[in-house]
């Protein structure tokens, strides 16, 4: 498998919390982690080659063998990344991910202040209901703050306290206001109070810190070294935690997130999808559009008018796009938010989509502003990685463009390829590469009549080439075969007066048979008049040789699945 997009997301991880992805060629999920550091944590599990590392488990060792790309999330500290990491996978059931499978979910700690004496409890379910508070997730140390409150707290101790009418030896220590047995209005006015500074501290990781540290001394001046070692464990807990995960907003709530990031003449539109609370998973889609002379950065008050007018025009439509797309889902989400869009877009979204209008939120403030601010920053963090990943290969095509001495610059590229078993069930299959990325909704399988090589590719390419009023032709078809296929596709493209460069590739012949030499494919690249033999590390065959690969698997799991259906018919 050509592992030229893996090296070069490798070259452009950062040193950041947040989770990863690993996906196989055919962008399965195979496994989901949590690291305090990306660059570090993924790179552990590759050679300098790209091989598995053998520290490894085998089974991991397997699983990174099929590893084609990477996504990652980016997010504030290593908690949120842990508390992620749970929800996708319980939500996407990765291949290799063995932990984290059961139906749990991290704990939260919660209290329901409509209670005639409310108490802190542990739970992991969330219901929607009047005066309940939750605080958390916590990935570890949950019953150390939960103890601590009630060291600090006077407040009642255990569930079956209000069951009794008589005080225990909690009100005896002092530990409990003893509401069983001596209720009065007075007292329900001061366990109302404890309650209240209660959620305060719950509320307010400093002052909680604060509290415990003079709680600890005052236990330790009176010798009660038990109660001081509680408060001690909680506050090593709250070094290590933060109170507030915007990854897990501790309400049952539904939505879509979208964030459209654009840089120079390249976009992205990220999605975070939120599903009882959770972020579980993310779609992005690249864009291109043909805006020039843009800053660096995602200033837009160092536009000009001319190139702010377009960029506006232009996040309006990637923005309608998209709520058209979620318009036509079977389920829609409770809720669509919007980030880093101004008011009148919002304003003029709502009209361009009035069937869903009151759906959609531009946030100024609390939960959903922090999930707009993860998916703007997600956006901007996979956009800025990603354009030194376009800047690379668009060099890389300008490369093979000068080296075959091409009339036109290469942006969309068509890559053909046909099976079959002895000249039957014949199929073929068209890849189709725009953008610097996959464009897999021009992918076109083909059902072929020929039985040989030839007239399959003579087939395949006319059919498509009847095609081009519909889907227009790219700048480059990349075939798998020789010079007859060469001038097969150019007599094609000229017939019907197509501006389409051509290029072959095919692994060397000895003995009639595709040459190999521990794994590296002697492969030879054409165009009608030049011929070349690259070294088997220059980064332009490596790049054609992703795109035949691609194509190549395409073609192959189409002509399994027809042997297979004929046999079972």
């Amino acid at each position: 498998m050509n592992k030229l997009l893996l090296y070069q997301q490798l070259q452009h991880l950062e040193d950041k919390p947040g989770i990863y992805q690993y996906f196989d060629s055919n962008s399965r999920l195979l496994y989901v982690g949590k690291a305090k550091n990306l660059k570090k944590r993924i790179k552990s599990y590759f050679n300098a080659d790209l091989s598995p590392n053998p520290n490894n488990s085998r089974r991991i060792q397997h699983m990174v063998a099929q590893i084609h790309s990477i996504h990652v999330l980016v997010v504030a500290n290593e908690k949120e990344a842990l508390i992620l990491e749970n929800s996708f996978i319980k939500s996407q059931n990765p291949k290799y991910n063995i932990l984290l499978r059961d139906d749990k979910t991290y704990p939260y700690i919660t209290i329901n202040i409509n209670d005639s004496y409310p108490r802190f409890s542990i739970t992991r379910h969330i219901v929607n209901k009047k005066g309940m508070f939750y605080f958390g997730p916590y990935p570890r140390g949950i019953k150390e703050i939960l103890a601590s409150l009630y060291e600090i707290f006077p407040l009642v101790q255990q569930a079956s306290c209000l069951k009794g009418k008589k005080a225990c030896l909690y009100y005896q220590i002092e530990k409990c206001l003893g509401v069983c047995e001596y209720h009065s209005d007075s007292l329900q006015k001061q366990y109302n109070q404890y309650i209240q500074e209660a959620i305060e501290l719950m509320q307010n990781k400093h002052k909680m810190r604060k509290t415990l540290e003079a709680k600890m001394l005052d236990f330790a001046n009176k010798e009660l070294f038990e109660q001081a070692q509680v408060c001690k464990n909680c506050l090593e807990i709250l070094q290590e935690i933060e109170h507030f995960s915007v990854v897990d907003i501790k309400r049952l709530y539904n939505a879509d997130v979208l964030s459209f990031v654009f840089i120079k003449n390249r976009g992205v539109l990220l999605k975070l999808f939120v599903r009882n609370g959770k972020v579980i998973s993310s779609h992005h889609i690249f864009v291109r559009a043909n805006v020039s002379n843009y800053d660096q950065t995602d200033d837009r008050d160092a536009l000009s008018e001319k190139d702010y007018g377009i960029t506006q025009e232009f996040e309006y439509e990637v923005y309608t796009q998209a709520l058209l797309k979620i318009l036509q889902e079977e389920n829609l989400c409770e809720e669509i938010i919007l980030a880093n869009i101004t008011e009148s877009h919002f304003k003029s979204l709502q009209d361009s989509v009035p069937e869903i209008a009151k759906k959609l939120t531009l946030p100024k403030r609390g939960d959903k502003l922090k999930l707009a601010q993860l998916a703007y920053t997600n956006a901007l963090h996979l956009l800025t990685n990603t354009a030194k990943l376009h800047d690379s290969e668009d060099k890389i095509l300008k490369d093979v463009a000068n080296l075959f001495l091409f009339k036109q610059d290469i942006h969309s590229i068509e890559v053909f390829d046909t099976s079959h078993h002895g000249g039957d069930f014949a199929v073929g299959a068209m890849i189709s590469y725009s953008n610097n990325e996959f464009y897999r909704e021009h992918y076109r399988h083909y059902n072929l009549e020929g039985k040989d090589e030839y007239t399959q590719m003579c087939e395949m390419l006319m059919r498509r080439a009847k095609a081009f009023d519909t889907i227009p032709a790219p700048n480059l078809w990349l075939l798998d075969g020789g010079i007859a296929q060469i001038n097969l596709a150019v007599e094609i493209l000229q017939s019907c007066n197509a501006n389409v460069e051509v290029l072959a590739i095919a692994k060397e012949k000895r003995d009639s048979k595709a040459y190999r030499a521990k794994g590296l494919a002697k492969d030879i690249l054409r165009s009608k008049e030049l011929e070349f033999r690259l070294d088997s590390h220059d980064v332009r065959l490596q790049f054609l040789q992703k795109l035949r690969d691609e194509a190549h698997r395409f073609a192959i799991s189409f002509h399994r699945h027809k042997k297979i259906k004929n046999i079972y018919q």
